[in-house]
């Protein structure tokens, strides 16, 4: 037969641990150790003492997370047409920032780019007047 975990054992049983740790220590269910502080049962044994044990798989199929939005349907239909919308969207700010960022800068008379800026060159190129 096969050795089982403290833990395989409570799923096969159905019994919490704290019950397979008392039955072990009075004796109505052996075990053999295992490395420092680890215990094993064999399901011989585990049978005997708690009868028909429990099958490990899962009887019922696994769910799908998102059965509505099917490759097809209408919400998908409805989320593509949106998504299409925000990158157009996106697509024309991006082409404004463009446009914003490479414009050129009219020097007109008396704005502040028409003023030459002294403080960015050294004080020894600076002129004088």
């Amino acid at each position: 037969m096969a050795w089982h975990t403290v833990q395989e054992a409570q799923k096969l049983t159905g019994k919490s641990r704290r019950t397979l740790y008392r039955d072990m220590a009075a004796g109505r269910l052996s075990w053999v150790p295992e490395g420092d502080s680890g215990r094993r049962l064999e399901t011989s044994e585990l049978i005997r003492a708690y009868g028909e044990l429990k099958p490990l798989a899962q009887p019922e199929a696994e769910k799908v997370a998102h059965d509505g939005t099917a490759i097809g349907t209408q919400d998908t239909a409805l989320i593509l047409a949106e998504l299409k919308a925000l990158r157009e969207e996106v697509a024309e700010l991006r082409q404004a920032m463009r446009l914003i960022e490479h414009k050129p800068v009219s020097a007109q008379p008396g704005t502040p780019e028409s003023v030459p800026n002294h403080k960015l060159l050294p004080w020894w190129k600076r002129p004088l007047w």
